[in-house]
């Protein structure tokens, strides 16, 4: 009788340690995803990113849709953006279709089908969004 007395705050500090933790790994995405763009503009200017995504543009030709995972573009990503949701992307798209896209753009975005996405879409300044937050013109933050 006296074990099971001095076993049991042991048990409920393993399973309270549990429950965090498993607390922990399943609230972290979702904390991250809500939290994207105030992130992201921690680490990352709207300049680098058209920066980036014009460069990316300029190596593709008109009349394409293409996705990129991270591991196919590799050190041609912004790295300071890698870390922000991992577990939810990023999906990276080009858009260049001259007969309904007059602007090339990038997307890059995060999400889910329960979290929905969120995320940066790019291209020259006169790139414009039909909605989203601009950061400057020709790059939006965007969220569905």
């Amino acid at each position: 009788m006296k074990l099971a007395i001095k076993a049991a705050p042991i048990v409920v500090l393993i399973l309270s340690t549990c429950v965090a933790a498993f607390l922990y790994v399943s609230c972290k995405p979702i904390w991250q995803f809500d939290h994207l763009e105030k992130n992201a503009r921690r680490v990352i200017t709207a300049s680098e990113l058209q920066t980036w995504a014009t460069n990316l543009l300029a190596q593709y030709h008109t009349n394409i849709h293409l996705s990129f995972t991270l591991s196919e573009l590799g050190t041609n990503f912004p790295q300071q953006l890698r870390g922000l949701a991992p577990e939810l992307g990023p999906h990276i798209e080009v858009y260049q279709w001259e007969e309904t896209y007059p602007e090339p753009s990038v997307r890059i975005w995060w999400g889910s089908g329960f979290l929905g996405a969120a995320g940066f879409e790019m291209g020259p300044t006169n790139f414009v969004l039909g909605s989203g937050n601009q950061w400057q013109p020709g790059v939006y933050f965007f969220r569905f």
